[in-house]
């Protein structure tokens, strides 16, 4: 006998909170145990649709169809309620009020004392709820230190969250369906004996039913799948482009605040030297004391050696003393010797025998010799002794005359 889809939504409609109600439908369900599978494909879609109540009502039906048939030694419902009963039982806790919550952690611990899943499936049931638990911890934590600090998920993130958890529930729904769909394959189209046309043609509609919604199945999780990575890669996107921006704002940044620290040494080192000078400044208006001004270098005064020369004697009215001409210092370098040391030696020879008057005067000026002439002449005149030569005066240039 086939079942249909909405034979069991319809079931599963009509089921109420009465100890009446949920056994009759157990019975039923029971009687269809070869589509175990298939029915609780269908009633996880129909838990996740529910409210709180019936949440708990659909739990209370499972309770009865899986212990039944564990006292029967059947395990028909127990294998194809086994991994999609973690799931079903959060999506039943999750939301529902405390009471309805005591309630299903009733039904669970009932679960464990009697054996009726294996325990690592009741482990993973009872970690899914304790999940669910300290979420609303940590949300209502939250709230007390002011308006969700770490509770608030981001408008990005919720709707990944939304996908995954999307993609999570059509995961298990394709996963069953696949299932189901399989098992039926192998059963009707790997059967060692084949039944009679018209019930084989039964059973083969049957089975396209089961593939048909098996492929819808998994094309809802595959597009979930599909969905979830387009938000990912926008996501991604998103944060690569601020990224850049980001960068570019860093960058920019850094380049003020080098510049605002250049500008600062700058105007530092200018209300430095402005005050160096102003103290400058006061301290030359406050000074009274002038400043002493270092000694000069001064020549020393001691007078160059003076070497004897043996003078030599002139046939004239007048006798001179001098240097051999190799010795003989440059006129020039004698005047500022005595003007440097404000004196020289006069030397006057004594007078000689006139036999010659030009003898001696070679090398003298013109005019020096005519000066000189000119004396002896008036000496012989007057008869008066010739006078000594005086001392020249300097011209303005510098040479000396002797």
């Amino acid at each position: 006998m086939s079942l249909s889809d909405e034979t069991v939504f319809s079931k599963l409609n009509s089921l109420n909170e009465t100890q009446e109600g949920i056994v009759s439908i157990a019975q039923w369900v029971m009687f269809h145990r070869r589509h175990a599978k298939r029915f609780a494909q269908l009633w996880f879609q129909r838990l996740k649709e529910s409210s709180a109540p019936r949440k708990l009502n659909l739990v209370y039906l499972v309770n009865e169809v899986v212990q039944q048939m564990k006292a029967r030694k059947k395990e028909e419902f127990g294998i194809a309620f086994s991994p999609i009963i973690a799931d079903a039982c959060e999506a039943a806790y999750k939301g529902s009020p405390a009471d309805v919550q005591q309630k299903l952690r009733r039904v669970i611990q009932v679960w464990r004392q009697r054996a009726i899943f294996d325990p690592d499936v009741l482990d993973g049931i009872d970690q899914r709820l304790d999940d669910v638990d300290k979420g609303k911890s940590s949300a209502g934590a939250g709230r007390r230190l002011g308006g969700g600090i770490g509770g608030t998920t981001p408008a990005e993130l919720t709707r990944l969250s939304g996908a995954q958890s999307k993609l999570n529930g059509q995961l298990t729904h394709s996963t069953i369906a696949f299932g189901s769909a399989s098992d039926e394959y192998k059963k009707y189209m790997e059967a060692e004996a084949i039944p009679p046309p018209a019930v084989y043609v039964a059973r083969l509609s049957q089975l396209i039913k089961t593939l048909d919604i098996a492929h819808a199945a998994v094309s809802d999780a595959l597009s979930s799948r599909k969905e979830l990575i387009k938000n990912l890669e926008s996501l991604l996107e998103t944060n690569k482009t601020a990224l850049a921006g980001e960068e570019a704002q860093l960058k920019e940044v850094e380049d003020k605040k080098a510049r605002t620290e250049d500008v600062k040494k700058d105007v530092e080192n200018m209300l430095l030297s402005g005050m160096m000078d102003d103290k400058n400044g006061d301290t030359a208006m406050r000074s009274t004391t002038p400043d002493i001004e270092p000694p000069r270098e001064v020549e020393a005064l001691t007078p160059p050696p003076f070497t004897e020369e043996p003078a030599y004697q002139e046939s004239g009215p007048f006798s001179f003393q001098q240097n051999s001409p190799t010795k003989t210092q440059p006129p020039g370098d004698l005047l500022s010797s005595m003007l440097q040391y404000g004196n020289y030696n006069k030397t006057t020879a004594p007078p000689k025998p006139a036999d010659n008057p030009m003898a001696g005067m070679e090398g003298l000026d013109a005019d020096v010799v005519a000066m000189l002439l000119k004396g002896v002449n008036n000496a012989k005149g007057n008869g008066a002794p010739p006078s000594q030569p005086q001392p020249m005066a300097e011209d303005d240039d510098d040479e000396y005359h002797p």
